[in-house]
């Protein structure tokens, strides 16, 4: 498998549309991040600029590969799941479903766990499993996807990021319209498609092929932007959300949900460079649905969300100001389908 690619921390919000007990297991189709009350989106802006498929023929070197989906044992034996609580919050539910289930099924909690505290789940049979913990109004804190559990496991949960109250939103797109004049390009390594049934998606015809698509107007330099996307299924394409002057330069930030991993490469000059994050498992990554990319900076420093939840953060000094990029990328895998929704761009005042 090619290697290649490519994130703030302040903020993001929960995943919308909470799941009650015997609701359907899914990913929420609104975004994880609110939108402050006094903000307003861009008015209609003109058709954003691709990025040169000169400048995105080849992908980026990565220094490790790409992780591959783990064949986990599923035989019954007893273990335990201790659950953590450094969200700041209480916990109200606990929801531990078969990763083959498709509804979370019952709450496992007998009741809340407060902040700083903790509970035991005893005699769990071994295996894999989803896991999903609320806040007491009900909304996510946090999901975990595909977690095996063999041995005794601790799960510490952290909760979602949150919005700075000097952040003001700039920019949003649902998509529902063409009002801000995305795709309608086609050429025989991708094709970008205009926005149909509330999504914006890209066709990668051609394999170590990253595409993205500018959102021009606005330059920012301290920013938070999100952007919902899914992938052709059973396929090693990627998402991506970056930042950048120009099709040259850049910050990538890519997630690969089927080997549920991300990372962040670096494009400058029209070269890939050494990536600023590798290739790095985390199973807050949803491997069977649509999730939620989303990239910050402030004060030098890269963070990187993935459904709300900060990932990694890295200092940098490159590219003051830039613009923001949505796509993907593939690797042997060709064609694919990439399909976007909800972006939300917002810039931290000073």
């Amino acid at each position: 498998m090619n290697n290649r690619r490519w994130l703030w921390l302040i903020v993001m919000v929960l995943l919308a549309g909470t799941l009650a007990c015997s609701s359907e297991k899914s990913t929420p189709l609104t975004p994880a991040t609110p939108v402050p009350a006094t903000a307003a989106p861009e008015v209609a802006t003109p058709r954003p600029t691709k990025t040169p498929t000169q400048a995105t023929a080849e992908p980026p070197a990565a220094s490790t590969p790409k992780p591959k989906p783990t064949e986990r044992p599923t035989q019954a034996t007893g273990t335990t799941l201790e659950i953590l609580n450094e969200s700041g919050a209480e916990l109200a539910e606990l929801f531990i479903s078969s990763v083959d289930d498709d509804s979370w099924g019952a709450n496992w909690l007998n009741e809340s766990i407060p902040a700083g505290g903790s509970t035991t789940i005893q005699e769990l049979a071994e295996g894999s499993y989803d896991l999903k913990v609320t806040y007491s109004d009900g909304s996510t804190a946090e999901v975990l996807y595909n977690a095996y559990i063999g041995d005794p496991t601790t799960w510490t949960v952290v909760g979602t990021a949150s919005l700075p109250d000097n952040a003001v939103l700039r920019f949003e797109d649902d998509f529902t319209d063409n009002r801000n004049s995305w795709g309608e390009d086609f050429g025989d390594d991708v094709d970008y498609y205009a926005p149909a049934n509330g999504q914006y998606c890209i066709n990668i015809k051609v394999s170590n092929m990253t595409a993205w698509e500018w959102y021009e107007p606005f330059r920012p330099d301290d920013f938070f932007a999100e952007v919902q996307c899914e992938v052709s299924a059973d396929t090693d394409a990627s998402c991506g959300l970056g930042f950048g002057p120009d099709g040259d330069n850049l910050f990538w930030y890519e997630v690969d949900a089927t080997s549920q991993s991300y990372a962040v490469f670096l494009l400058q000059d029209d070269t890939w460079q050494d990536p600023l994050i590798d290739w790095t498992e985390n199973l807050h990554i949803n491997p069977d649905g649509v999730n939620y990319l989303a990239l910050g900076r402030t004060d030098g420093t890269l963070f990187v969300y993935i459904n709300g939840v900060l990932l990694q953060q890295t200092d940098t000094a490159l590219f003051p100001t830039g613009r923001i990029g949505i796509g993907g990328a593939t690797y042997d895998d060709a064609p694919v389908t990439l399909c976007l929704d909800n972006l939300m761009v917002w810039r931290i005042e000073k």
